[in-house]
């Protein structure tokens, strides 16, 4: 459901004029949705769609400026606070709201939505339906907002939720967890192995970064080859992919270097020849993704490459490398030697990772665990937006 508020002005002084004129504004909307008519398991399927909405709108967000903080995107256009967050690792949590100037102000708010909403939906979804713990709906909704909690967990310096206190990335992580365990067995339950594949595969990225290696192994294990799943978008009013739009037609951000010239089919980018909105800097549209394109939300090939590094980690560089290979061969790549040394081969993980991965919001959390920004840059991690803080009496 969606709450707009209005701002009383000069409609407020003409319905004034008309009430005095001797004119009536009774009206009776048939179309209005009522408590009672969310009481069904069609509106709650409607609610749970408008959850995944909400969540790949904000995905699309993450994207972006995680791309932005990574060394993916380059600041290409005339907002200042772009090219500081990117050149020099500082955000401004009092940049502009207006467009997307403001990095955390406009990361946070559909994030935070898209997990509240989540939150809430289950909350209907255990009251609504028949035996919740076997249902569908209650497996995606979990999905989805342990997703989100990944996200925010992964993305943001701290998070703080409905009014609450400080919340830790750690805190957050466990809560994504927790949630993501739950749509597992609720989706085996119900017999929805997608659903609980992709819960499989986003635990795993939460393993990993939380250093539990054999606990990411044995999720992505559960990972089968050919497995895919999408973030949608399309050509209609708020539901296309706005990343697109800001890089390749406004050209607030382009390609940057490290991925302009790779001869990576699962990189591929364009040099235009032109100048971004900078007028300075030389524009390289990435061409992965269309503006209604959908965008990969989780992929087998993360699975292998999850497996592939604990495998690294515990010296087993063969093994390690006939996953790589097996990545590899998906995109019509030549294979690893097998006789790679352990730093070769380790190098070549962090390559896999950085081409196979290119713009599906990974970068900057490898970058951060692999300790490859600079001493003391700030925009490993985002903070939150003044407009939490400032009405959040625990900040």
């Amino acid at each position: 459901m969606r709450i707009v508020k209005h701002k009383w002005g000069a409609g407020a002084a003409l319905i004034a004029a008309m009430t005095l004129a001797g004119c009536t504004l009774d009206a009776v909307n048939p179309g209005a949705i009522t408590e009672e008519g969310l009481q069904n398991e069609l509106a709650i399927a409607a609610l749970v769609n408008g959850v995944i909405g909400d969540y790949d709108e904000a995905y699309q967000r993450s994207a972006l400026y995680s791309g932005l903080l990574s060394d993916e995107y380059r600041a290409s256009g005339s907002w200042t606070w772009w090219h500081d967050a990117d050149k020099i690792g500082f955000i401004d949590v009092n940049a502009p709201d207006g467009d997307l100037m403001n990095i955390p102000h406009h990361w946070w708010n559909p994030l935070s939505r898209a997990r509240f909403l989540a939150d809430e939906t289950y909350g209907r979804v255990q009251e609504v339906i028949e035996n919740p713990g076997q249902s569908p709906l209650t497996a995606m909704v979990r999905l989805y907002s342990g997703m989100a909690y990944r996200d925010i967990g992964q993305f943001f310096c701290v998070a703080a939720y409905d009014g609450g206190p400080p919340v830790q990335r750690e805190q957050s992580l466990q809560i994504a967890k927790d949630h993501l365990t739950e749509a597992i067995q609720v989706a085996q339950a119900a017999g929805v192995d997608s659903i609980a594949t992709m819960a499989y595969l986003q635990r795993a990225r939460i393993n990993l970064v939380m250093g539990d290696l054999a606990a990411a192994v044995a999720d992505a294990q559960m990972v089968p080859d050919g497995f895919i799943w999408y973030a949608h978008f399309r050509n209609a009013a708020g539901e296309s992919n706005d990343m697109v739009f800001q890089t390749n037609q406004r050209v607030e951000a382009t390609v940057q270097e490290p991925f302009r010239e790779t001869g990576d089919p699962r990189v591929p980018v364009e040099d235009t020849g032109e100048k971004g909105a900078d007028n300075l800097t030389p524009r390289w549209d990435q061409m992965k993704y269309g503006r209604y394109e959908n965008m990969v939300l989780g992929k087998w090939q993360e699975a292998r490459l999850i497996e592939a590094e604990v495998l690294l980690s515990q010296g087993q560089v063969e093994p390690a490398i006939v996953l790589m290979n097996e990545v590899r061969a998906a995109a019509g790549l030549e294979a690893l030697s097998t006789t790679l040394s352990a730093a070769e081969a380790q190098a070549a993980l962090r390559q896999e990772r950085k081409y196979e991965l290119f713009l599906d919001a990974h970068r900057m959390i490898d970058m951060r665990r692999w300790g490859l920004f600079p001493d003391g840059w700030g925009a490993t991690c985002s903070p939150l937006p003044r407009s939490e803080t400032d009405n959040n009496v625990n900040f």
